[in-house]
């Protein structure tokens, strides 16, 4: 019979997770085991923050006219917080007792900025809070103390070359008999003392680079996860590794050798459900465990045997037609206690009559016929055979309709075990 994978459906998880409880709860609890010994795996970390404000600082100081937010590019000031030259010099701040490298500082060091803002947060993890804070605020103000450096540094490169031009222009604003006869000589005396006043300019520009926020604190819990959600994390993690595991043993070849006395044949696939509380929930599973084709060039047959007929029940075959419809898939019945007897023994279903279903999957439920001959040629041109039977039926016969089944070459595909028959109870009680 061919198959066709089909998604499983949340009745099919569900029913697997019931019938494989101990296993899921097994595996959930393997998973919870992991988490909490996790806790002895992940090394506690603390976190520390330090925010700064960042004060923009043109390539001219002079200029009135510079937008600050054109004159900051806060993601180079990130890079600039990360760097090397800043970590070296946190390293150097903490001083000779720290046993920290810049390295160390540079990988326990993130810096980030709120959006639309001119302020650094400078965040630090280390094994003890004392040191994350300790680090923080270090970063902090080596971050500072280099941007002013660079500052101070374009200010007096500044106002060294505008002294430079001042000094080339002093003899000849001694001359006032040159500078009054020669127009150039006069322009640049007018160049002289605006240099003049530049250089008054350059020695009035603040360089602070910005200003501490907030400082760090040492942080009073961890930031690693603690037992709860490590615990339940790992719980979590058992489940979904648990529940796949279920559905797959749904899908196992089994072998029951007795289960309340039924036996079966070896190298069946059995659906015990001498433990669901509804037939219905047994019939859900077996027509997930056949997976029907989507389509077929012929149509596909399956035999239902019952054993005995339930009355007031309805017959076997069409309970699995239900199944399969709740699934979304379309079957015929067919009672096959309703064909003629000389039929089924010419060899029914013929190959001209399932080619004219026109790729249906059609259940032929043999539960009504008298003869196990007519059951055995019904199976022989069935392209799977599905076994129902209450664990309270007559072993004997079961043994003898699986001997004239696997000497012909019938597929047993699947036998579903059910609880015994309310009507076979009832009639012990009686007797």
């Amino acid at each position: 019979m061919s198959t066709g994978t089909k998604p499983a459906e949340l009745s099919d998880i569900v029913s697997s997770v019931r019938r494989h409880w101990i296993l899921v709860g097994f595996i959930s609890l393997l998973g919870l085991a992991v988490g909490l010994l996790a806790i002895f795996v992940i090394p506690v970390q603390y976190t520390a923050t330090a925010s700064v404000s960042v004060k923009p600082l043109t390539a001219d100081p002079l200029s009135t006219s510079t937008d600050s937010t054109r004159a900051v590019n806060m993601a180079t000031e990130e890079q600039m917080a990360r760097s090397r030259r800043v970590a070296t010099a946190a390293v150097d701040r903490l001083g000779a007792d720290s046993t920290l490298d810049v390295q160390t500082v540079i990988d326990g060091t993130t810096v980030e900025t709120p959006q639309d803002s001119l302020v650094l947060n400078i965040v630090h993890s280390a094994p003890t809070a004392r040191q994350a804070a300790a680090v923080a605020n270090a970063v902090a103000e080596s971050y500072l103390e280099v941007r002013r450096t660079d500052a101070t540094q374009q200010l007096e490169l500044l106002q060294s070359r505008t002294q430079e031009q001042i000094d080339r222009l002093k003899p000849l604003k001694a001359n006032p008999d040159t500078e009054a006869t020669d127009p150039g000589r006069r322009l640049q005396g007018v160049q002289a003392d605006s240099l003049g006043s530049m250089i008054a300019e350059l020695a009035r520009i603040d360089v602070t680079p910005g200003r501490f926020v907030s400082r760090a604190v040492a942080p009073t819990h961890p930031s690693t996860p603690g037992a709860a959600p490590l615990g339940i994390a790992g719980l979590f993690l058992g489940l979904i590794v648990a529940v796949p595991v279920a559905l797959t043993r749904k899908n196992e070849q089994t072998e029951i050798n007795d289960v309340d006395g039924l036996p079966v044949t070896e190298h069946q696939l059995v659906l015990d459900g001498t433990q669901d509380d509804e037939r219905e929930e047994t019939w859900d599973l077996a027509a997930f465990m056949l997976k029907i084709p989507k389509r077929a060039s012929r149509g596909r047959t399956i035999m239902i045997d019952g054993g005995e007929p339930a009355s007031g029940r309805l017959a076997p075959g069409q309970e699995l037609v239900d199944a399969l419809g709740r699934r979304g898939e379309t079957a015929r019945f067919v009672d096959a206690g309703e064909v003629d007897g000389r039929v089924i023994g010419q060899g029914w279903p013929t190959e001209a009559e399932r080619r004219a279903w026109n790729g249906e999957v059609v259940i032929v439920d043999t539960t009504n016929l008298l003869s196990d001959a007519h059951r055995v040629s019904v199976a022989e041109n069935a392209d799977a055979v599905i076994l129902a039977r209450s664990t309270a039926d007559d072993v004997r016969t079961l043994r003898r309709l699986v001997g004239l089944l696997e000497s012909k070459g019938a597929n047993i595909a699947l036998t579903a075990l059910f609880p015994p028959r309310p009507e076979y109870t009832e009639l012990t009680t009686t007797q």
